[in-house]
């Protein structure tokens, strides 16, 4: 199978990561190479840009570690 995680790979690396990083924030890498790439460039809100989109993902990603921690020790 395509999708299926190979023995070596990262522990909490799995198929649905390279998904997500690879396919579904496709827009946003192209975002962030208008903002820097493009005219004109304000570096300063390109920046702030990305410190927004940086936390956002921190933020996000965090919370459903944590729920997906929460939900292993209640459950299993």
């Amino acid at each position: 199978m395509l999708l299926q995680s190979a023995p070596y790979t990262l522990p909490l690396v799995g198929p649905g990561t390279y998904l997500i990083f690879g396919i579904v924030l496709l827009p946003v890498y192209i975002m962030l190479a208008a903002w820097y790439g493009g005219e004109p460039s304000d570096r300063s809100t390109a920046l702030l840009g990305v410190a927004y989109l940086a936390g956002l993902t921190t933020v996000l990603w965090g919370g459903l570690f944590v729920a997906t921690m929460v939900i292993k020790f209640a459950f299993f």
